[in-house]
């Protein structure tokens, strides 16, 4: 992929296994790593990805196997060793202080890595590597200021500032805009160049396709195979993830009766954002029965706020909010959920579970109290369980039982959790904020096959999402945000990628 040539082996994994209570995450697996390439490590959610990649960042122990840096076995305990060695690790839930500038965040990476830099110099650190990569972060502005794709460009420059000989991406493109994603494809091909080694966890083929070298693909905790790209196609990528061919790679929108009458109304909607700035002003939308209404935009648009002001989440700060034409502005989640709204959030980790708790606790959450789940103000565990495994079944979560803490899960499988959670009970109206965040490919057409089923049933369906191939498959209509405003809307049929982009971008309609 780039001008160094590829060498043999910068390092291995060999033998690898990995064993938690009732899962064997992974299976005697192993994997290479040449100098200067980018290999990608592909497979469903739970496959073992992330638990391979912790075992060569010191985040776990491994059962047996071993690692190798050339020809020599080292021993990695934790992250301190594998920084030594000049691995570094960009994770999919960013490790930044929204607080402190990015410079600040920098300088506090080095110094735990070993490294002693004053704050002049990790600011001037920022500025060459941002330059010299095209990465356009100022140095001294704080995090918590920053839109998604500025702080994962800060985790990176944090990552590139170790000088690494192997940089792990993990899901790095999960939240980004189109543009942020081919931009940040061009730093991956440049690193690769520059000779480092690069592992890409990813779902999203086409990107994948676009930049690896290679690609690793494993399949409940085992080695499935290793081919170069010039060998890869989606169509065999995703036989080798998931056992057989996956039409529903493809996002097509099933044919609809048509939509009913308006359930969900914003009527000149505004919400304060988390800085105290207005970060919804003045939208006005309707969701119909039997419709997925598409909301696109770019982080920071006013996607999220939006969603979570109509779940009750987020108070309104001007406007109005109805439902069958009944003014619900006033009220709170419950009695919003008791009327039929079911809300996805946007960050499951922080809205959506209690980590600590089990997979069935957090799966009756909402209705905990409620009947056949507690009787005379007592849980009955033996319903409580039986619903959870019921759940888990229809809706693919990889776990060896409801009683495992969902803390305990993989990001995609958490995010089941949550989906099965809001949509067991056929609600009436379905808030999805990134539904398919963190998602395999397989799992996220399962998600938006459940959408449209939702949908088929006759519910309102709301789909916020940075996706355009995923709202031009399976929403209705799409009304697009920029700037916390609506600035049009148009019909999926007729709509194109590059009109809603450049909508999403600020061009006029």
């Amino acid at each position: 992929m780039g001008d160094v040539k590829h060498e043999g082996p910068l390092l291995r994994l060999e033998g690898i296994t990995k064993a938690y209570p009732g899962v064997l995450a992974n299976d005697s697996v192993s994997f290479e790593l040449r100098v200067g390439e980018v290999h990608a490590l592909l497979g469903e959610n739970g496959a073992g990805k992330s638990t391979l990649m912790g075992i060569l960042y010191g985040l776990q122990r491994a059962d047996a196997g071993r690692v190798l840096f050339g020809d020599e076995e080292v021993a990695i305990a934790e992250p301190r060793d594998a920084m030594a060695l000049g691995v570094a690790y960009v994770q999919q839930h960013f490790s930044l202080i929204p607080t402190l500038s990015v410079a600040e965040n920098l300088v506090l990476a080095l110094r735990f890595g070993g490294r002693r830099i004053s704050l002049r110099d990790g600011a001037a650190t920022v500025r060459e590597l941002s330059a010299r990569y095209g990465l356009g972060v100022e140095p001294n502005v704080a995090v918590e200021r920053l839109s998604v794709g500025e702080q994962q460009r800060a985790e990176l420059l944090k990552a590139l500032a170790r000088e690494p000989r192997v940089l792990i991406l993990d899901e790095p493109s999960s939240l980004l805009s189109p543009d942020e994603v081919q931009r940040l494809g061009t730093v991956i091909r440049r690193l690769a160049a520059e000779g480092m080694g690069v592992i890409l966890i990813a779902h999203k083929l086409d990107e994948v396709l676009a930049v690896v070298d290679r690609i690793t693909v494993l399949r409940r905790g085992r080695n499935v195979r290793t081919l170069v790209r010039a060998e890869a196609t989606r169509e065999l990528l995703g036989e080798l993830m998931i056992g057989d061919l996956a039409a529903r790679v493809d996002h097509q929108r099933a044919p609809r009766a048509g939509a009913g009458d308006d359930v969900l109304e914003a009527l000149d909607v505004s919400v304060g954002g988390d800085r105290g700035q207005t970060a919804v002003d003045g939208v006005s939308l309707a969701v119909r029965c039997g419709e997925i209404l598409g909301v696109a935009g770019l982080q920071g648009s006013g996607q999220v706020e939006l969603v979570e002001a109509l779940a009750g989440v987020r108070p309104l700060t001007g406007g109005a909010i109805r439902m069958d034409g009944r003014d619900i502005g006033a009220l709170g989640v419950r009695a919003r959920r008791r009327l039929g709204i079911g809300h996805i959030p946007a960050d499951r980790r922080r809205g959506g579970l209690v980590g600590d708790l089990t997979i069935a606790e957090n799966l009756t959450l909402p209705v905990a109290g409620e009947r056949p789940f507690s009787r005379f103000g007592v849980i009955r565990r033996a319903a409580v369980n039986d619903h959870a495994v019921e759940l888990i079944e229809r809706f693919g979560v990889r776990t060896p039982g409801p009683a495992v803490a969902v803390a305990a899960l993989s990001g995609g499988n958490q995010q089941k959790v949550v989906i099965a959670r809001e949509l067991w009970r056929q609600p009436s109206v379905v808030l999805a904020c990134y539904p398919t965040w963190g998602l395999d490919f397989a799992a996220a057409a399962a998600v938006h096959e459940e959408l449209q089923r939702q949908r088929d049933a006759g519910a309102a369906v709301l789909l916020a999402s940075m996706d355009l191939d995923e709202l031009l498959g399976i929403a209705d209509r799409i009304v697009v945000m920029q700037g916390g405003r609506v600035a049009g809307e148009v019909d999926a049929d007729a709509a194109g990628a590059e009109e809603i982009g450049l909508l999403m971008g600020g061009a006029a309609r």
